[in-house]
């Protein structure tokens, strides 16, 4: 019977500090002070909130449907293992939750709350999107070998496994609570950073993905200088790298163009 022991070595507290308050201050600084585009902050600061927010969900979704029970639930029990639940006839059995003389039903209800870790999962949730954040800003894979690159990326990643470890530590979940957990993190961060950036081995992987939709900024020549000059300053992304120049586009490529626009907009 494993010990239930009410402090944690990574505390709630503690973890919304290291999985959102520490990436939200790494994207800020980087964003700010070497990029200077609060277009990026505000994507990044989005992304990592997206991947944390779904994996939350996701995970005490799973959690309250499976109801798999934490190694120390026992402790957590105390169950009354006197003769009004042990006889001859009946030396080993299962039994409910009312064998337990446990007061607190808080402490007793979150020992069915095993699978899968949500530390585990939050923390990757939030660390492995960190680290692809830095990654797209560095061009990790740009093939040019600076190995610091790796030692920058892997801290945050192994954190996130420190604080995995230390759950099976505290006797709250298996090793496989936390391997699935650790999974659910990283697919949601992944599918997070793809939502606001493009993958590590894009060219461009520094550069969030432009809006939506931009067809609204083209009015005439001057309403249109003027929009794309706000998009610039708002975004930090160049008309040239992500529109058609039109100022210098053929009277015919032109009709062309608003002629597929006018497609795209009906379907």
């Amino acid at each position: 019977m494993f010990p239930y022991t009410p402090n944690e070595t990574i505390p709630v507290w503690a973890l919304g500090l290291i999985v959102v308050a520490f990436p939200v201050v790494v994207i800020i600084a980087v964003g700010l002070g070497i990029r200077r585009s609060p277009y990026d902050v505000h994507n990044g600061i989005l992304g990592l909130l997206v991947s944390v927010l779904l994996t939350t969900i996701f995970t005490q979704v799973i959690k309250v449907t499976v109801g798999k029970h934490r190694p120390d639930f026992l402790s957590r029990c105390l169950p009354a293992f006197n003769g009004n639940y042990l006889t001859a006839d009946k030396p080993l059995h299962l039994w409910t939750h009312d064998v337990c003389t446990q007061t607190d039903h808080e402490i007793l209800k979150d020992g069915y709350r095993a699978f899968p870790s949500g530390h585990a999962s939050t923390s990757f949730a939030g660390l492995f999107y960190i680290s692809l954040w830095l990654g797209g800003k560095m061009h990790v894979f740009d093939r040019r070998g600076y190995s610091l690159k790796g030692v920058i990326l892997i801290v945050p990643i192994l954190t996130a496994m420190l604080i995995a470890i230390s759950r099976v530590q505290d006797y709250r979940h298996a090793a496989i609570d936390v391997t699935w957990g650790s999974i659910i993190g990283i697919v949601f961060a992944t599918f997070a950073y793809h939502q606001y950036y493009p993958a590590l081995t894009s060219r461009k992987s520094q550069i969030p993905h432009p809006p939506r939709d931009f067809s609204y900024l083209v009015k005439d020549s001057r309403g249109e200088a003027r929009e794309a000059g706000h998009l610039e300053l708002v975004t930090g992304i160049r008309r040239n790298d992500s529109f058609v120049d039109e100022s210098r586009t053929e009277p015919n490529q032109l009709h062309d163009l608003e002629a597929q626009r006018h497609i795209e907009s009906q379907n």
